[in-house]
């Protein structure tokens, strides 16, 4: 049900390859996902 909800908000792709700052824009939008899903942390697992 949580990965219905998770996709449902259209996370980004990860695209791969080696770009530091990329991969930490992807990971705060994936964050804010998180945030706005009240989801705690042994629920991102």
């Amino acid at each position: 049900m949580r990965l219905e909800r998770f996709m449902r908000q259209k996370p980004p792709a990860f695209t791969r390859g080696y770009d530091p700052d990329g991969a930490h824009k992807w990971l705060e939008e994936v964050e804010n996902i998180f945030e706005a899903m009240a989801c705690s942390e042994e629920g991102k697992t």
